[in-house]
This record gives structure tokens, C-alpha cells and sequence, in this order.
């Protein structure tokens, strides 16, 4: 990837790596103690709201504040802002050892990590040729999809052994590395407005949502996740016994799906013949027949079930993506990085209450769940293709 030497603002291949490894790090933040909890109760007597949701609805509120600073102060000021005091809060949380403190240092730790990736996609999605945006994007939606089963994995081989101090260290490393090289970059040419009227960005808020064309952006995502995290919560509740019986462990059940994180990188050749809202409406199609699919196969093929759960992610790893470009072609660049923020602020909110969703749905059979989840998706579909 060559980087023009008229362009100060331009980046190289080595920096845009580097953020998608750093994507992949803030994101784990979030799954990493997953594989732990059960240690940290018996521990530390913290429960799981304290380690997950603390972190899970600062990390989400925060990205509506990130995303419009750095259309204020730029993107490289806040993205090196965010996680020099990342590195802070993972620095007290790793020597945290009450509950009042842990809980204390998630949701600071929750809150700088908002800084990064809405500023991040924004930062690379305008800096470059078409293709380079494009893998750019393709990249950081992996890296923000494969987090979920890689966290849990990373947590469970350093944190379980010898503790979440020792697991924190190294991404400690990742986020100061970032910030040191980011700040070797020219400003952004944003950058300079000021803190003045910042909280009159908020009130574009209503205009992104009266913009027909963004809806059909969030709407979908609101759903994507939700319907993600109550897929695995509903499999392992009903399921989980007839796996363990097989010598399927849970993390099994999702490292399968492993490969479907790299849909993003298909769809960088996908999107420039289809277009983002095409695509889009792929994905979630595809979506939703891995879970009509899963639906079909229920207790009694749970190969087959596994089988769907593939097809299932990669439609999510075909959406992601094309929701990312979609924000940013029809967004106005004075309040991109406020679409960007709204719109992965919607997309955790909806993972944050797919446990809501799986709870609510507990009573009902596992084949009729699955099939309301694909029902749902295939409206998103509808929603997001046809203008009317």
C-alpha cells in the first residue's frame, strides 16, 4: 500500500494493522472475563453485572461522546486521548482487588475504550484510495466480530492461569504502542474548532434519524447483535447438556464458527459490484436462513444446528461491514463521526439486551425461538433493501 508524499494525512499499511490489532484489543476488553467469572465471584464475591454490564453500557454510552468530539477536536487527538487513559484504567483494574474497585475501574476502563473504535473507522474510512477505505473497513469489522470468541479464548488460556492482571498487561502494551504512533501523524485537518458548542452536535442527532437512508442502518443493527448473543445464551441454556454429553465443550460451539469472522474480507470484493445497501440485505438474509436452518435441525440434528450457526455468522459478518459503509457514504462529514458513534452505540445497546431477549424467550421451544429470530432479520432485510 503506497503512501502519496504529497498527502501528510495519508497512512501506511503499518499503522492501518496496528489499529485493527488494537481494534481486536479494546473490543476483547469486553469478553475477556468472561472465561474467568465463576473464578472472580469465588474471589473477589463479584458478580457477572459487575464485570460485563458495567463495562458493556459505559462502553456503549461513551461512544456518543467520542464520536462528535472528534468531529471537534479530530480523530487522531481523541483516538490518542482515549487510550492513553485506557491504558490508566487497565492499569488500576489489573490492581484492583475489591468488588467496589473492580466494578469502579470496568466502567472507567468501559469508557476510555469508547474512544477508539467509532473514531478509528472514521479515521481510516477517510484517509486513502476507495480500496484502501474499503479493506480498511473490512478489517476493523473483523476485528470487531472475532473478538467476541478470540477475548473469551485469550481471557480463558492467560487470565484463568495466572490472573486478569496478567491478561491486561500485554493489551496495556497494544494501546500505548497505538496512541505513540498515531501521535507521530499530522493533526487531522478537523481538528481546530474547539470545544465550542460541542452539545450542539447533539441536536443533529434528530436529523440523522430523519435521514430515511440511516435508518435503514440502525434498525438492523439495533437487531444484529441482540439476536447474536441470544443465539449462543438460547443454545446454551437448552442445549448445553446434549453438547457436553457429545465432549462439545461451549467454546466449541463457537470456535466452529470461526472462519465466518473473515466474511468482512469477501465482502471488500462483494460491495463494489453490489453496493453497501445490496450487500447488506445479503447478509441479513443470510442471517436469517442460518437461523431458519438452525430452527429446522433443533435438539435432534446437532451437527446440522452447528452447520446453520456458520451460515448464521457469516451473514452477520457480511452485515457489519456493509452497515459500516453505508453510514459512511450517506452521512455528511461534518457529522460523520456522530453517525458512526450512533451507530455502534446502537449496536451494543441491542447486544446488551440479547440476554433480555433470551430470557424472555426461555419458555418457549427452541425451534420457535430461532425461528422468531430469523423472522426478525428477514424484516431488517425488507427494511434495510426496498425504499418503500
Amino acid at each position: 500500500m503506497k503512501v502519496s508524499a504529497s498527502d501528510p494525512h495519508a497512512i501506511g499499511i503499518g499503522l492501518r494493522a496496528l489499529m485493527v490489532i488494537c481494534a481486536l484489543s479494546v473490543v476483547s476488553l469486553l469478553y475477556l472475563p468472561l472465561p474467568i467469572l465463576g473464578t472472580l465471584k469465588h474471589t473477589y464475591g463479584i458478580e457477572a453485572t459487575g464485570m460485563v454490564s458495567s463495562f458493556g453500557f459505559a462502553y456503549a454510552a461513551g461512544f456518543l461522546i467520542f464520536g462528535p468530539l472528534s468531529d471537534r477536536l479530530g480523530r487522531r487527538n481523541v483516538m490518542v486521548g482515549g487510550l492513553l487513559a485506557l491504558v490508566g484504567a487497565t492499569a488500576v483494574l489489573a490492581l484492583a482487588s475489591s468488588p467496589l474497585f473492580l466494578t469502579f475501574g470496568r466502567v472507567l476502563q468501559g469508557l476510555a475504550a469508547s474512544s477508539f473504535p467509532p473514531v478509528a473507522i472514521t479515521y481510516l474510512a477517510e484517509r486513502g484510495n476507495p480500496r484502501q477505505k474499503m479493506w480498511s473497513v473490512a478489517w476493523m469489522s473483523t476485528a470487531f466480530l472475532s473478538a467476541g470468541l478470540l477475548g473469551q479464548i485469550y481471557g480463558g488460556l492467560v487470565a484463568g492461569p495466572w490472573g486478569l492482571g496478567a491478561a491486561l498487561g500485554p493489551l496495556c502494551g497494544v494501546f500505548a504502542l497505538t496512541a505513540w504512533s498515531l501521535w507521530k501523524k499530522p493533526a487531522d485537518r478537523l481538528a481546530g474548532q474547539g470545544l465550542s458548542g460541542f452539545f450542539s452536535n447533539y441536536k443533529a442527532i434528530g436529523s440523522l434519524l430523519a435521514d430515511a437512508r440511516l435508518r435503514r442502518v440502525y434498525l438492523p443493527a439495533f437487531f444484529l447483535l441482540m439476536c447474536f448473543v441470544a443465539f449462543y445464551m438460547i443454545l446454551d441454556s437448552k442445549l448445553g447438556m446434549q453438547f457436553e454429553q457429545l465432549g462439545i465443550s461451549p467454546m466449541t460451539t463457537r470456535a466452529v464458527v470461526a472462519p465466518a469472522f473473515l466474511m468482512p474480507l469477501l465482502v471488500t470484493v462483494v460491495m463494489p459490484k453490489l453496493g453497501p445497501q445490496r450487500t447488506l440485505g445479503a447478509g441479513l438474509v443470510c442471517a436469517a436462513a442460518g437461523l431458519a436452518l438452525s430452527a429446522w435441525a433443533g435438539e435432534e440434528h446437532l451437527m446440522a444446528l452447528l452447520g446453520s450457526s456458520f451460515l448464521f455468522v457469516a451473514g452477520l459478518g457480511i452485515s457489519v461491514p456493509s452497515l459500516i459503509a453505508r453510514v459512511a457514504g450517506v452521512s455528511d462529514i461534518s457529522l460523520r463521526g456522530l453517525a458512526v458513534s450512533l451507530y455502534t452505540f446502537v449496536l451494543f445497546i441491542g447486544a446488551s439486551l440479547g440476554p433480555w431477549l433470551a430470557q424472555q424467550t426461555a419458555d418457549m421451544a427452541l425451534a420457535s425461538t430461532y425461528l422468531l429470530l430469523a423472522g426478525v432479520l428477514a424484516i431488517c432485510a425488507i427494511y434495510a433493501v426496498f425504499p418503500n
